[in-house]
């Protein structure tokens, strides 16, 4: 019976610390329920890194394969996990979707099962309908946590791969 417990507290504290921090803060998520498609504009602007110096400064020559990489990482990731709603190339689509970074940061996590760099997202997301330029939903993420690996820029991917993907989760 102690290892059921234990076994129960443990799935229960990994279940809480990969748990995102993804809130509507407007609007409702209804949409995600329906047919449709999505254009998505990333903007990188005021992206700081641990809210020092903009994310530019600090990857410096790899900057562009960081905005490339975790772009499609994150349409990738809301592709697989959203039901109905699709990201899609174009102004052909039902949705906007602006993604506005504010900051990221990194740290290496050795408590878990399986140790390796993290990465934290800060931004706002505001989805609006593309015909009437309605705002239907607006979400804050504050200190998403995501990805795991040892390389620092597959860290990154993999928790811009998990940002879409509970992003498209979210309800």
């Amino acid at each position: 019976m102690k290892r059921l417990y234990l076994t129960f507290c443990v799935a229960m504290f990994t279940l809480f610390a990969f748990a995102g921090g993804i809130k509507v803060s407007q609007g409702k998520t209804s949409f995600m329920k329906n047919d449709g498609t999505i254009s998505v504009v990333f903007n990188w602007n005021d992206a700081q890194w641990n809210n020092e110096k903009p994310v530019k400064e600090q990857w410096n020559d790899e900057y562009q394969s960081y905005v490339d990489g975790g772009e499609a990482c994150f349409i990738e990731g809301f592709n697989k996990s959203s039901k109905k709603v699709k990201i899609v190339k174009g102004d052909a689509s039902d949705y906007i979707m602006t993604v506005n970074f504010s900051n990221f940061d990194k740290f290496f996590s050795a408590m878990s099962i399986v140790p390796g760099n993290k990465h934290k997202i800060w931004a706002e997301i505001i989805v609006t309908d593309r015909k009437t330029g309605e705002v239907i939903c607006k979400y804050n993420v504050k200190e998403f946590k995501g990805g795991r690996d040892f390389s620092v820029f597959d860290s990154f991917k993999e928790s811009m791969e998990d940002l879409g993907s509970e992003l498209a989760g979210t309800k």
